[in-house]
């Protein structure tokens, strides 16, 4: 309700919003008092006390001692309860499924990584059951039961349209409503779908080498090739969700298609399908390492095949790299993914002189050091989020 141009709060979501500036505070600067609280948010110590009320009576925080003042009656300090539940963050990979067991800040209690054996051209059953599976098994590990579970996240490929995935032309096909009901029903708890990449651009600024960065461009860049951007501190989905399909691209005017085609241009030109005759067998990333060291060492009966598949790998990327900052101009271009990382150990100085010589703004171009978390650490934060503000 709105007078004059002002919402009218009613006194239920006053208290709410109260409530969620305290554990906000708790949350992010550590135990507090209740006379703390009231000068740290310039509220009144009768609100507060009322509000931090509520708050114990729901567990939401918890009372852990005694404050240590010199004058006067010792205060009793107050901490955000991170054990109320707990948050399951996982990302639904092409090779592997990687799962993190979390508290509400975001402390890793267990985590766990399992091949993924289905079937890319299957109807996302049989990746429901895997992760299934692995949730039981990293619960049991950690001692927790499904009432413990407040929120899963599931990181996966492509976007979501008309209840399918799409846009995900390497992996199998996901049914939203299949995994979402199956997932609560046996969990009990919120489930939550995400583009993978879009996580993964979550974790990189939540934990990753984007910590300092406000305007982040994210690639993830391994079997397929997408892109995630965080502009102004905010994740910057799309009209269509599908912001950061970057394998869309043309850096070949010659290669203008009559049709549609799922897979574009660019992510043709330099995913796994471009190198997969160079692979000696299915073990996608530890065959690129040894292709990678073929060549830089020449010593192959073909190397210069390689040399020149592998080169115009790094030019077309080197393009892209020019094409992304020329429009978003950021700050910081992460780079992630099998390829992009051990392409980037080769390249990124070239890559970066690239830029130079192309664009007015240099951004920083970094190689991401979460070793393949970074989607896995999005989706906590996304649950941790979600629960936050969903929940209270």
């Amino acid at each position: 309700m709105k007078k004059n141009g002002s919402e009218i709060r009613s006194p239920e979501t006053i208290a709410e919003y109260n409530q969620k500036l305290i554990l906000d505070v708790l949350r992010y600067n550590g135990n507090m008092s209740r006379a703390d609280l009231s000068r740290h948010l310039n509220m009144s110590f009768p609100a507060i006390s009322s509000n931090v009320k509520r708050l114990l009576e729901a567990n939401y925080i918890m009372e852990v001692g005694i404050g240590d003042n010199t004058v006067g009656r010792k205060p009793t300090v107050l901490a955000f309860n991170a054990q109320r539940g707990y948050i399951i963050g996982v990302d639904l990979g092409s090779f592997r499924i990687r799962m993190m067991l979390s508290d509400l800040l975001g402390n890793e209690i267990s985590s766990s990584e399992i091949a993924n054996d289905a079937n890319i051209c299957g109807d996302g059953k049989q990746s429901i059951r895997l992760v299934y599976n692995q949730i039981n098994e990293i619960l049991y590990k950690a001692g927790k039961t499904k009432d413990d579970i407040l929120c899963i996240v599931i990181g996966i490929p492509g976007i979501m349209k008309d209840g399918s995935s799409y846009l995900a032309p390497f992996t199998e096909n996901f049914n939203e409503k299949d995994m979402i009901e199956t997932l609560q029903d046996a969990f009990e708890a919120d489930v939550l779908l995400e583009n993978c990449v879009n996580l993964g651009v979550i974790g990189e600024q939540w934990k990753g080498v984007g910590i300092n960065y406000r305007d982040i461009i994210y690639i993830a860049y391994g079997v397929g090739l997408g892109s995630a951007h965080i502009v102004d501190g905010e994740l910057y989905k799309g009209a269509n969700g599908a912001a950061g399909e970057i394998g869309f691209m043309i850096t070949d005017p010659k290669k203008i298609d009559n049709v549609y085609e799922e897979t574009g241009y660019l992510e043709e030109s330099l995913s796994k399908s471009k190198i997969n005759r160079y692979l000696d067998s299915d073990n996608f990333n530890e065959d690129l390492i040894k292709l990678i060291e073929r060549y830089k060492n020449g010593d192959s009966t073909n190397a210069k095949q390689i040399i020149d598949v592998i080169d115009e790998l790094a030019l077309n990327f080197g393009m892209a790299l020019v094409n992304m900052s020329a429009l978003l101009n950021p700050e910081a271009i992460i780079i992630a993914g099998g390829l992009g990382a051990n392409l980037g150990k080769l390249f990124l100085g070239r890559w970066k002189q690239i830029l130079q010589n192309h664009v007015p703004f240099v951004p920083d171009v970094l190689l991401s050091e979460l070793n393949h978390k970074e989607t896995m650490l999005g989706a906590v934060m996304t649950g941790i989020t979600h629960i936050h503000e969903y929940k209270i």
